[in-house]
């Protein structure tokens, strides 16, 4: 069981200087190396060398800038104000981000059920639980362990009310099978299942176009969101990216209301539509850089 203590006053000052970090016109990135073989590629002209295993820690301005490494090639890129900064990942190598709970005792446990983000395989082997794969170029950071942290037996930190909390963690893929071998019990798992074929080279590709309504009031609603969205992913000037992200705000709020004065009259195709409209505009809003295709 993974412990968990709560100060509260400690936990204020972190989230003023979260807060305070979240609101400039610079992002902090990670570039990972995963692979066995060094890596070089250019970020704005400027070379770097990441050692095999290795990662190297910059920060960029919100803006446009220029990338060009093996797996990738030669692309633009905008990085956006007040975001909370990513991996970036030029091999396009596989990810897993793995949920845990934290709690105050055994007798919190029932109030957890870390989620995942459903099953998918690693060289044919299935997985399924609290983990979710990624392989995009740009891993936004939305978990509280690196790469190279551990998750720690205890920590101290905030509880919403229920004796714990849940905190995330970026593995490589050869750690997470690692972790989870251990975690389950089963040393050698991976290997014994395993198919042993050759990869096949990962090409970046848009965003898929968002669902269409057939609804025409919803469809109507969205009209404005959709060109937010849009515009957004190609706003390269800090100004306008912070003027789309406003308008994206209220956008959304107008959007839930209107959906929500109709969501009972629907077929489940329009709500399973609305569900992933929101979910999609919304995890392009919060990113903190995109490619520029």
């Amino acid at each position: 069981m993974k412990t968990f203590a709560l100060p509260f006053a400690a936990l204020s000052l972190a989230a003023l200087a979260l807060l305070a970090g979240c609101a400039g016109n610079s992002v902090d990135f990670s570039i990972d190396n995963p692979t066995d073989a060094p890596l070089t590629l250019q970020i704005d002209g400027t070379a770097y060398e990441i050692p095999a295993h290795q990662a190297k820690n910059l920060t960029l301005k919100a803006g446009g800038h220029s990338l060009d490494a093996p797996a990738t090639g030669a692309l633009k890129f905008n990085v956006y104000a007040g975001r909370q900064g990513a991996l970036i990942n030029p091999t396009l190598s596989d990810y897993v981000i793995v949920s845990e709970a934290y709690i105050t005792d055994a007798s919190k446990a029932k109030n957890f059920n870390p989620a995942g983000g459903g099953p998918f395989e690693l060289d044919g082997v299935r997985f399924d639980g609290p983990f979710e794969r990624a392989n995009a170029l740009f891993i936004e950071k939305d978990w509280r362990f690196g790469v190279k942290e551990p998750f720690p037996d205890s920590l101290t930190g905030y509880d919403p009310g229920n004796g714990g909390n849940i905190f995330r963690k970026i593995f490589t893929a050869p750690d997470f099978v690692a972790y989870f071998e251990k975690q389950t019990g089963q040393p050698g798992f991976f290997e014994k299942n395993r198919q042993h074929a050759a990869p096949t080279p990962r090409k970046l590709a848009p965003p898929a176009a968002l669902p269409e309504f057939t609804d025409p009031t919803l469809q109507n609603a969205s009209l404005k969101l959709r060109d937010v969205y849009q515009r957004y992913q190609h706003a390269a000037d800090p100004s306008e990216q912070k003027q789309l992200q406003s308008e994206y705000q209220k956008l959304t709020m107008d959007f839930v209301t209107v959906f929500a004065s109709r969501s009972s009259s629907l077929p489940t195709a329009e709500n399973e539509k609305y569900n992933d409209f929101v979910r999609r505009t919304g995890a392009i809003m919060g990113q903190s850089a995109l490619v520029a295709f």
